[in-house]
């Protein structure tokens, strides 16, 4: 099967988009006209019509999962809805002015008083993202350096006592690192760029999957590769991730890899996973998983072979 072909079969244009930017390497001017068009029709039009007028989706921040502001705008994110979109700012902004929990960082919530590490990497990456302004985004740099662990990651029960970080929570909070700098932020960047290098050492000290101390697999849904990408860790969302911050090839990488390699059927397709929760509308999760697997595999296939 011609992959890129059956990718473009009555594609969504936020994957037209990304197929041209990653895969067929078109020019900088073909993908910007190419991700206009997101806005405008498919998947992320009707995403964005959903806002209500109050500036939110659904019943607010974080409810309902998945039709909530946080999500959906986490979503037109991983679409690529152009960062300059202006409601989606409006909104980013809107999360980003919710109460700091005790600790620092955004809480949503009015019943717990610590906030949540998972939701602050989730909020660094939308605020970023959508170039809010950085008085609302520095508190969250702020927490995000403070209660990084000693082993390099984060963990959203680090207040309970946790000793070790988490794969889900680590790997959020390097994607809202990722945006921040992609988005020319400054404050305290030496100090994130080395919480970076140590949360990426995590990771790949666990093989991208494996407990440290037994080699085991640490959970076998880190294989059940979703899209939209949520809260949780999987393989394929770490791999792109090291894509798309160009981290270079390591061989601690190599069995995660694979793992990616022989995930893909006899079609030559990635088969796609949900998260359960309310939608809007249902993507075509097996094209945006193979989008993703390919990226990947070519973006190490020279630094794999020696070429």
């Amino acid at each position: 099967m011609n992959g890129i072909k059956w990718l473009l079969e009555n594609a969504d244009p936020s994957l037209e988009y990304q197929v041209a930017r990653d895969l067929q390497h078109k020019t900088e001017n073909q993908c910007t006209l190419l991700q206009k068009r997101i806005a405008l029709n498919g998947h992320g039009k009707l995403l964005l019509d959903k806002r209500n007028a109050n500036g939110h989706w659904g019943n607010g921040a974080y409810n309902p999962k998945w039709i909530c502001t946080h999500y959906v705008l986490f979503e037109l994110m991983q679409l690529g809805l152009g960062p300059a979109d202006k409601d989606c700012r409006k909104s980013a902004g809107l999360l980003l002015s919710y109460p700091e929990g005790i600790d620092g960082g955004v809480n949503y919530a009015k019943t717990i008083k610590h906030s949540d590490v998972c939701i602050n990497g989730m909020l660094l990456s939308i605020g970023s993202y959508f170039k809010v302004n950085k008085e609302l985004i520095d508190p969250v740099i702020e927490y995000i350096l403070k209660v990084q662990m000693n082993d390099g990651g984060w963990n959203c029960q680090y207040y309970t006592g946790a000793t070790h970080s988490s794969l889900h929570t680590t790997i959020s909070v390097l994607e809202g690192i990722e945006e921040y700098i992609r988005g020319g932020y400054e404050h305290r960047i030496k100090e994130l760029r080395k919480a970076k290098r140590e949360a990426i050492e995590f990771i790949l000290i666990h093989r991208l999957y494996k407990s440290e101390k037994t080699k085991e697999v640490i959970k076998d849904d880190f294989f059940k590769y979703t899209f939209p990408v949520r809260w949780k860790y999987d393989i394929l969302r770490c791999l792109d991730y090291f894509r798309k911050a160009e981290i270079a090839y390591d061989t601690r990488m190599e069995e995660g890899i694979k793992r990616i390699e022989q995930a893909r059927n006899n079609q030559g397709i990635w088969k796609g996973y949900s998260q359960a929760g309310k939608e809007y509308y249902k993507i075509e999760r097996d094209k945006w998983n193979t989008l993703r697997a390919l990226r990947i595999l070519e973006y190490y296939q020279s630094s794999r072979t020696g070429g």
